[in-house]
Order: C-alpha cells, then structure tokens, then sequence
C-alpha cells in the first residue's frame, strides 16, 4: 500500500493509547515495529512476533523486541501472559477458520482484565471495496464489524468494541457540511445591497422559494449518501478478557 513508517505511526497512535506504562503487549506481524515504536513512548513493555526474519532482525536492530515464529502456536505457548494483544491489518490475510483460531489463542494468552485490539480494512468503504483492498494479492477476504464481534464474543471475551479509526480515509473528498439556507441575507450597501434585496423579494414567491429549497434539500441527502460509501477505511474491534 506505500505507507511510510509516519504515516503508521499517525494512524496507530490511538490504538497505543489504549495501553498503560508497564503493560505486557503483543503485536502479531509487527513489521517494521512502528506500533512497538509507540508503545515504547507511552512506558508499555512491547514484544513484536513476526514469520518474516528479515522484519524481526531490523525491528531488533532498533533496540525494540521482536521474535519470529507463528503466531498461534506462540501464543498457545504464553497463556494468561500478556496484558494487551494486537494485530493490525493481518486477519484480512486469513481464511475464517484461522481467525477464529488467532483470536480464541488471543484471548488465552490475555491476563485477566487484558485487552485485545484487532485492526482491520472497513467493508463499508467504497474505495476499500473495489480498489485499494485488491492491491494486496494476500489479502484472502473482508471481515465485516458484525462477525468480527461474534467471533470475539464466542471466544469468552466481553466488553466488546467496534469502531472506525478516522485517521485512516481513503476516497474522494466530500464536503461534511450542508449548504447554507437560502435565501441569503442582504450586506453592504449601495447597488450590491439594493440586488439583494431585490432577489429576496423574487426568493419570497412561495412556488419558487419552495422549489429552490426543495433542490437543496435534494442535494443535501444526495451528499450525505455520498459521504456514507466512504467512512474511514478502517475499523477496529476490542474485547477484554
């Protein structure tokens, strides 16, 4: 997808916040470590578990913690282990029957009370839908906020939360703002405020006033729709143990 370390950084600063100085967190495919990068600011004790070996050596490198090996088998091995458990942009990689694998071994692996974060790209995007996710040649499928919260919750944890990150938006730019009503309201003085005057006199007969509303009215769903085929592009869901 092209995205640089920053770029990252930004987008995941609000997933780090969730966890506290002195936390255990595990991040499944860490990468390049930009989410190992942000919870070493905030005083959290990260470990990134990688398949790729060349990933792990560079994260080490930076004097952050990185291990290689498979992620379900290592978490199998570290139950009741960790305080935080995160995965961002990996279970679009994997078919259904891994991702109810990945997070039952997740939620194992939680102490009681911890929390895991799963990150994944939004199916109501448009873009997403019908560009950007196709990019990537491993992705296998979406996986829709609703079976994502069931997954969670047949794997026995609680408080779930499904949300958008709004620092990730991808699609055209829409305005966010209806159009100001009509009719507009005479300023200034001399000629300019006499033509005004003199269009708010034609806006106040009712059939055209009527129409002209209508139009904006109109155009404002119109654009509320638009604007709703391209929420942020990704969403995230939480369940604690």
């Amino acid at each position: 997808m092209g995205f640089d370390s920053a770029e990252l950084r930004r987008r995941y600063a609000g997933y780090a916040d969730r966890y506290q100085p002195g936390e255990h967190v595990l991040d499944i495919g860490c990468g390049r470590g930009e989410f190992l990068e942000l919870l070493q600011a905030r005083g959290a004790q990260g470990l990134g578990i990688d398949a790729d070996d060349g990933m792990v050596g560079a994260v080490n490198a930076r004097g952050l913690r990185a291990v290689q090996g498979e992620a379900v088998q290592y978490l199998r091995e570290h139950e009741s282990s960790f305080d935080g458990v995160f995965a961002a942009h990996l279970i679009e990689h994997l078919p259904a029957d891994a991702v109810r694998c990945l997070v039952q071994a997740s939620a194992r692996a939680l102490k009681p009370g911890g929390r895991l974060i799963l990150v994944t790209p939004n199916p109501g995007n448009l873009q997403m839908q019908l560009k950007d996710f196709w990019i990537d040649m491993q992705h296998v499928r979406f996986y829709s906020p609703e079976i994502m919260r069931w997954v969670l919750h047949e794997a026995g944890l609680r408080d779930i939360e499904v949300g958008e990150n709004p620092s990730y938006r991808t699609g055209p730019a829409i305005g966010n703002h209806p159009l100001p009503p009509l009719p507009l309201a005479p300023t200034g003085g001399g000629i300019k405020r006499q033509v005004k005057r003199a269009i708010n006199k034609l806006l106040k007969v009712n059939p055209l006033r009527r129409r002209l509303r209508d139009a904006e009215d109109r155009l404002n769903v119109l654009t509320g729709w638009m604007q709703s085929l391209y929420p942020p592009a990704e969403y995230f869901v939480i369940g604690v143990r």
